[in-house]
């Protein structure tokens, strides 16, 4: 049995939303998606949190930074 598989992370990419923004264009409020790196057990930010104003540009940043720093990627998210 792989070890590994039953371990918990210690970091992953972690991408949510849609979340209201606080960005009004014309009395509209546009839906924000975040992506950042937080610690497996606490799920706190363990560094910046990047804010997406469409959903295809956050999966793309999430899956970039999971590949580039080899970490798990989990999605909360949908599209608006």
């Amino acid at each position: 049995m792989n070890s590994r598989a039953t371990q918990t992370p210690t970091a992953l990419v972690h991408m949510t939303g849609p979340h209201p923004s606080r960005l009004k264009l014309k009395g509209k409020r546009f839906p924000v998606w975040s992506v950042a790196i937080v610690s497996g057990g606490g799920g706190k930010p363990m560094s910046k949190v990047y804010r997406c104003f469409s959903y295809r540009r956050a999966v793309s940043l999430s899956c970039n930074m999971a590949r580039d720093r080899r970490l798990f990627l989990r999605v909360e998210a949908l599209p608006a």
